[in-house]
């Protein structure tokens, strides 16, 4: 069973995506958007391979009580694990994130280029960008492989 770290993300969709990115089958290979719901449904919590896709991406807002805690047990997980991060919480994950010497390029660029609240969110919105290009790519991959085994 994979741990989550504190990089598994602050919503649900987040965390979600962090497990099929992290979490393989025996065989070491990434699940299936469409495995995973046929194996949810087949153990009772019915669910379309779409609507946790939508899930996933953030697309539809969080699920029931009941599907959370089948997609925890399914990737073996607590179902606290999808709970939402408190102020320590977020507090270590900026620690820890400022160890990684990419993200603290970042930070210190941010800092010694001194810019205007404006140009925060401009890098901001450059980052969320960049965000969906990467998930748009692996969104590609995924189907690519999906029309692979069919």
């Amino acid at each position: 069973m994979a741990e989550a770290d504190d990089s598994a993300g602050e919503t649900f969709a987040e965390r979600l995506d962090w497990l099929f990115l992290h979490v393989t089958d025996p065989a070491g290979k990434p699940y299936s958007i469409r495995y995973v719901a046929n194996e949810l449904t087949r153990r009772g919590c019915k669910i379309s391979h779409t609507h946790l896709s939508n899930l996933r991406q953030g697309r539809s807002p969080d699920p029931r009580r009941s599907v959370v805690d089948a997609i925890a047990a399914f990737f073996g997980q607590p179902p606290a694990f999808f709970a939402e991060t408190t102020e320590d919480q977020h507090e270590h994950r900026l620690a820890q994130a400022l160890t990684d010497p990419h993200i603290k390029q970042v930070a210190m660029r941010l800092i010694d280029a001194r810019l205007s609240p404006e140009g925060h969110s401009a890098v901001v919105a450059m980052i969320e960008q960049v965000q969906r290009l990467e998930a748009a790519a692996r969104s590609r991959l995924e189907s690519t492989d999906r029309q692979r085994r069919s």
